[in-house]
């Protein structure tokens, strides 16, 4: 009788252990950018709530030493959401970054997945938990679970809901992107990035418009917020900008009215770049519905592929 196992027993049954020997640098380094714009943004978040706390108004304090950046955001707050937005100009970029060099790795995008459930998930709730906690204050309403208004409770259930199905989707997308047959072409669902601009310029937007917007913008952001997170764990196809409108031959109409939204943009940023995401956000269920009464159903752009383009799998989540 066998007590104890041979030498050979024991390697055989120790598991194998998968050490990583070396990683894209600057892909990473990108990445963690991303990462490190969403700690950002939550601080920030954490920052406008202890002057509100202290009771100092966001037009008294001075967010950034930049005067042009300081007209832009105002706000403690409106600085966290441009974090946000920094963060996705990060995201796309580290995929591209890893292509151009052919250094995508597993490695990266799983990395990417992690930081984009900060900047794109945690960070754009808790802005939106912070800006209605400063809003909702005026009528003795405070975005808890415990809150005893129902307001309270629903916008703190938006925001919980909205990490929630950022999760999801981002956990979705790691798996699903690794089938043989997923089409690397479109999106399936709305992409965390996109739903987290939404967020953020709407926020953004609040410090230059008036009051009866700032109320406006206080009773739709939870509905918003739920809509983008539904259409993030939804089966909805969108497009992927920069193969949509950007890359080979578009229509010469298409690139005038890329120009007049450039043109738009230089006079008025904010309002240019919110009309944009919603513009996104809605183009999926838009186009989506116009192919169902065209009897086409759900059918997606493009065809479904079995191979993947390299690197592909990095971008957008």
């Amino acid at each position: 009788m066998t007590v104890l196992p041979s030498v050979s027993d024991s390697q055989h049954l120790r598991p194998r252990r998968r050490r990583l020997k070396s990683l894209a640098f600057l892909p990473t380094l990108i990445t963690l950018g991303n990462l490190t714009c969403g700690f950002a943004a939550v601080h920030f978040a954490m920052r406008g709530m202890y002057d509100f706390g202290a009771g100092v108004s966001a037009s008294a304090s001075q967010t950034l030493h930049s005067a042009l950046i300081e007209r832009m955001l105002p706000s403690f707050l409106s600085v966290g959401a441009g974090l946000v937005i920094a963060g996705m100009i990060f995201d796309c970029f580290d995929g591209l970054i890893a292509r151009a060099t052919r250094s995508t790795t597993n490695f990266g995008g799983q990395l990417d997945s992690l930081a984009d459930i900060v900047t794109c998930g945690v960070a754009p709730a808790t802005l939106m938990v912070a800006y209605m906690t400063t809003q909702l204050a005026r009528d003795a309403i405070e975005p808890s679970p415990l809150s005893e208004h129902f307001l309270g409770r629903a916008t703190w259930v938006a925001a919980a809901m909205y990490v929630a199905f950022a999760a999801i989707r981002l956990a979705r997308f790691n798996v699903e992107h690794a089938e043989a047959d997923y089409d690397y072409r479109v999106f399936r669902g709305l992409p965390s990035p996109g739903a987290a601009c939404i967020v953020a310029t709407l926020i953004i937007c609040t410090d230059q418009i008036g009051e009866v917007g700032r109320r406006v913008v206080t009773y739709a952001l939870p509905v918003v917020a739920v809509c983008a997170a539904l259409l993030m764990v939804s089966r909805i196809p969108y497009k992927r900008f920069y193969r949509a409108y950007l890359l080979g031959r578009q229509p010469f109409g298409q690139f005038l009215v890329i120009m007049l939204v450039l043109a738009l943009f230089l006079m008025w940023k904010a309002p240019t770049l919110l009309l944009v995401v919603l513009w996104y956000g809605v183009s999926g269920p838009v186009f989506y519905l116009g192919r169902l009464l065209r009897g086409r159903h759900a059918a997606p752009d493009a065809p479904r592929v079995t191979a993947a383009p390299a690197g592909e799998a990095r971008r957008h989540a």
